[in-house]
């Protein structure tokens, strides 16, 4: 957690030098996206599954402490083979009637394809796409990561469709 918090930091500190500091000015960029690989989750067992070995669900996103939530939720998306799903943290703030500045944004989100599963064969990456470059930054079966601003997408890299259930939160400092 508290690596992800320092990231976000330096990124801030980084994009504000980059930008002139306080100024009113629209900003051209937020910065350069940069991989930082996928956060270690431990998945949850699933609801009713009753040892019946079905697909966990997936772990619970936790915010940075020093971060505020905005809104939380979950998704399920079925991605058919060499296609993806796409979701904009701005847009699911404003899709639960928040407005989140972008520049202070954290989009924390864990993952579980459920379908197959098992997940032999799965192959699943995540990217961050931010004014056009897109970036991976997470990737497999199951897992959790915290991102900054920009459109997430899941790629389906595998040969058959997979269903993956999503849960996210997204915050913002104070």
């Amino acid at each position: 957690m508290r690596t992800a918090l320092a990231i976000v930091a330096l990124a801030a500190i980084s994009f504000s030098a980059a930008c002139g500091g306080d100024d009113d000015e629209p900003r051209a960029t937020l910065g350069e996206v940069t991989p930082v690989g996928t956060k270690e989750a431990t998945p949850t067992p699933a609801e009713g599954g009753g040892g019946s070995g079905g697909p966990p669900a997936p772990a619970e996103p936790e915010l940075d402490e020093q971060l505020v939530e905005v809104t939380r939720g979950d998704r399920e998306a079925i991605i058919e083979p060499g296609q993806g799903y796409s979701l904009d943290p701005i847009a699911v703030a404003a899709d639960a009637g928040q407005s989140p500045s972008c520049e202070n944004l954290q989009f924390d989100f864990s993952w579980q394809v459920t379908d197959p599963y098992p997940t032999d064969g799965v192959a699943l990456a995540w990217t961050l796409d931010r004014d056009g470059t897109a970036v991976e930054v997470a990737g497999g079966p199951a897992g959790n990561q915290a991102v900054g601003c920009g459109t997430v997408n899941a790629e389906n890299r595998g040969a058959a469709a997979i269903t993956v259930a999503i849960k996210y939160l997204i915050g913002t400092l104070p």
